[in-house]
């Protein structure tokens, strides 16, 4: 956990930089719904939303995960 912690905040200290993101929050709640949370959220250049998910394996579950974000 705290490789993939560390991970993400070094991500999110250059999104800019890395990818012309621009962050909007960190560990962000999906709300009651999903009851989840987003580890970084941004806006990139045309202001269309970012979701960048840190895993420390490999995780079957991901496609699904981000098609409930589009949600």
């Amino acid at each position: 956990m705290a490789l993939e912690v560390e991970l993400q905040r070094r991500v999110e200290a250059s999104l800019k930089q890395m990818l012309g993101v621009r962050s909007l929050a960190s560990e962000h709640a999906t709300g009651p719904w999903h009851r989840g949370r987003i580890d970084t959220l941004g806006l990139d250049e045309n202001g269309s939303p970012v979701v960048i998910d840190f895993k420390k394996g490999s995780d079957s579950g991901m496609l699904s995960q981000a098609v409930s974000y589009m949600a």
